[in-house]
């Protein structure tokens, strides 16, 4: 069969918009429109993987097993071949609601913090205010599981981070809004997660997940009753429309910058038991 180059350019051409590019996001309430969003798009859904942790998220990122990943803002000055592609983010202007120290002391009294190492933007933020905000240095500690608030001592705090921390924050005696102080410390909002892609993706597959995130977030209400969060305790809708913002603007930007270029990381202590 003869084959004209025409032909074969059209073909190609066909072949090549078929490619569904391979997307990750670790689940979680306040990723919850993003997803929904993306499961709606009849081609992108294909490629979509929700992952259990934001470190696998991260891994297939890194492995190239991933085109777009919605990934903790730490990472970000840390990868390479990587770029911010989408105006959207999981972020707050002040409270966050999901992101809380709590315990039976003030901050300021704390000498540990137990953190989860899947939250470790949630960490890292918790580091930059015990520096700069109540200039204390408190050991940071991973934690495998939730301490009851009976369990902690007079200078232990815990992080908790997205629905744990709607679930289970009211339980303890102290709640620090991180969201709130980072406001009150930089007069500025801060974006949590970033949506990343590396620098040789499609724009035009960038732009139609864009489009998916902005119809996600448009339909907030419809994906938490797919994902079952309107009966578990708390306004999750609330939440979501009135703690979380999910405009990566300027502002964020400049938040961010100042957050990476402080330097600050935490010097974990692993717990033995």
């Amino acid at each position: 069969m003869i084959t004209f180059a025409g032909e074969t350019n059209a073909f190609t051409h066909r072949w090549m918009m078929v490619i569904v590019p391979r997307i990750v996001a670790a689940a979680s309430l306040d990723a919850t429109p993003f997803i929904y969003g993306i499961r709606h798009d009849a081609e992108l859904r294909a490629g979509l993987t929700v992952t259990p942790t934001t470190s696998e998220a991260l891994r297939l990122f890194l492995a190239h097993e991933a085109d777009y990943a919605l990934l903790p803002s730490s990472h970000y000055p840390d990868l390479t071949d990587a770029e911010i592609v989408t105006e959207y983010c999981i972020g707050s202007t002040a409270r966050t609601g999901s992101a809380l120290l709590v315990g039976n002391c003030l901050p300021q009294a704390a000498r540990r913090i137990l953190y989860d190492p899947a939250s470790p933007t949630t960490a890292q933020l918790a580091a930059y205010l015990y520096k700069r905000h109540w200039r204390t240095a408190p050991e940071f500690e991973s934690r495998t599981t939730l301490p009851s608030p009976e369990a902690l001592d007079a200078t232990t705090l815990c992080l908790l981070s997205d629905e744990e921390a709607l679930l289970h924050g009211p339980n303890y005696a102290h709640q620090t809004d991180l969201g709130a102080e980072w406001r009150a410390t930089t007069h500025q909002p801060f974006a949590y997660s970033l949506w990343i892609g590396h620098k040789e993706n499609d724009k035009e597959r960038t732009e139609q997940l864009q489009q998916a995130l902005t119809y996600g977030l448009e339909h907030t209400y419809e994906a938490l009753l797919d994902g079952g969060f309107t009966t578990r305790g708390y306004d999750a809708y609330g939440h979501l429309t009135c703690d979380i913002d999910y405009i990566y603007d300027n502002q964020k930007q400049q938040a961010l910058r100042k957050f990476w270029d402080s330097g600050i990381k935490i010097a974990p202590r692993v717990n033995p038991g």
